[in-house]
């Protein structure tokens, strides 16, 4: 029984050592270790690097581990998802994990920003349940374990060279303000709407759209300019019987949506979800190098079009930055 005990733990110790020679130096490496208790169990390891050939296959940083029986198949890429980014100038992709956020970069820059807490990270794993998305249980108790980590995983494509870029300076945030400013008025100009007119949907205040149990929806907060509106004007809003027995099976009561000018927040059933940040031009980066460059589909493997919903948010993602809304929407109990 000893000697079992003693291969488990040398092939353990023989496969972290040969992770970790897989590793290179990662931006903010160290500073949780440095910051916490003596007794804290903490996890600051180096960022662990995925080296990508030009067929789209994946090695450890070089390393061959199939010695270990360990295979990297599930992260192969198409020649034509390597081929795309490339052709997009990117030479890395970047995610970074700490106990203030998760980030995913594209050669240094943000693509997209979640700020989160305890609090926070506890929501996000009782959104997970709600949504009944697959091992919700697992996954709601091993998510207040990032409050303790800090790691990355970085993707090196053909054109990386010796030394990338995986997270670079602090972004210009004025400039990106004026360039959501000059995107929310094209948006606007697209849409045939004058641009005072978010200016009046921005000064309303909170609104409430609110369901009665056949899915009929009314709009409280307009004020005097709901005396304006066509007697069908809030009719796109209404939901069907199959609608509403989805929303109740999920257990859905409240939904909040803030625009703020640092980013997205969502409270759902009263959980504060992490914040989207989209104050230092993570939206334009999404859409240029996540969605048109293939970043995206190069990091988590999906196609196009199961994507399109991230890129109509792009779209009007200017909108959104520029004009603070706080709409809440009310299901009956």
């Amino acid at each position: 029984m000893q000697n079992r005990r003693l291969a488990l733990l040398l092939s353990m110790l023989l496969i972290l050592s040969t992770v970790l020679a897989g590793c290179m130096p990662r931006p903010g490496q160290g500073n949780l270790a440095a910051s916490s208790a003596a007794d804290s169990v903490v996890v600051d390891i180096p960022a662990i690097a995925l080296v990508y050939d030009e067929q789209g296959q994946a090695s450890l940083k070089g390393l061959d581990l199939s010695a270990l029986g360990v295979e990297l198949d599930a992260l192969a890429r198409t020649p034509e998802q390597i081929a795309a980014v490339r052709a997009a100038g990117i030479e890395s992709a970047y995610v970074d994990i700490s106990p203030s956020g998760v980030g995913l970069y594209a050669n240094g820059r943000p693509m997209l920003t979640m700020d989160w807490d305890a609090s926070t990270i506890q929501s996000l794993g009782a959104v997970i349940g709600i949504a009944g998305v697959d091992n919700a249980d697992t996954l709601a108790k091993v998510l207040p374990l990032v409050s303790n980590m800090s790691l990355g995983v970085a993707m090196l494509f053909p054109d990386a060279g010796s030394n990338p870029t995986l997270v670079g300076p602090a972004p210009d945030k004025a400039a990106a303000l004026a360039a959501a400013q000059a995107g929310a008025a094209a948006v606007l100009g697209e849409l045939g709407i004058p641009p005072f007119a978010t200016g009046l949907l921005g000064a309303l205040g909170p609104l409430t759209i609110r369901y009665n149990a056949t899915g009929t929806a009314t709009l409280e907060g307009l004020g005097m300019i709901a005396n304006f509106l066509p007697p069908d004007a809030l009719a796109g809003l209404n939901l069907d019987a199959e609608q509403m027995e989805q929303v109740a099976e999920l257990g859905i009561q409240t939904i909040n949506v803030q625009t703020k000018p640092e980013g997205l927040a969502i409270t759902l059933n009263g959980n504060a979800l992490p914040l989207i940040r989209w104050d230092s031009g993570q939206m334009s980066n999404l859409v240029t190098l996540g969605l048109d460059g293939g970043a995206l589909t190069a990091m988590t493997g999906a196609d196009a079009e199961s994507l399109d919903a991230l890129r109509q948010l792009g779209k009007f993602a200017p909108l959104l930055q520029t004009t603070p809304l706080n709409i809440s929407v009310v299901f009956p109990e």
